[in-house]
């Protein structure tokens, strides 16, 4: 059976930011990549690790989805959610799905490095 597949673009290691205008990305670090829409939520970490590259030390902390929430003509307004289990991210897939404009599923990942003390 073939399943559907999603082109996923997971920004790292800088800065999201949630305002009243909704949420930007800000960030020189960038992966793309397919994802199939069948996948756990362990499978999607698992496979970020893979594509990032992450050292055995490191561990994602947060991953957010950005997703939208409101369509203006051509402009969303975004809104983050992070992702915390299957369910989510299914609910992530759905909302992809349900909005044919949208390029590809844009994921931010907060990696924490269990060798470096977090920033305050």
């Amino acid at each position: 059976m073939c399943h559907p597949t999603a082109y996923v673009c997971v920004d790292y290691n800088d800065q999201i930011c949630n305002t009243n205008k909704g949420t930007t990305i800000v960030s020189n670090n960038t992966k793309n990549f397919m994802v199939n829409k069948v996948i756990t939520f362990t499978q999607l970490l698992e496979l970020i690790h893979q594509k990032l590259s992450i050292e055995p030390q490191q561990h994602i902390q947060n991953l957010h989805f950005r997703c939208p929430i409101f369509e203006s003509g051509q402009r969303y307004m975004y809104k983050s959610f992070i992702l915390r289990d299957d369910v989510d991210v299914l609910q992530m897939f759905n909302i992809f799905y349900n909005n044919p404009s949208l390029p590809f599923v844009e994921l931010f990942a907060i990696i924490y490095d269990n060798n470096i003390p977090p920033r305050n």
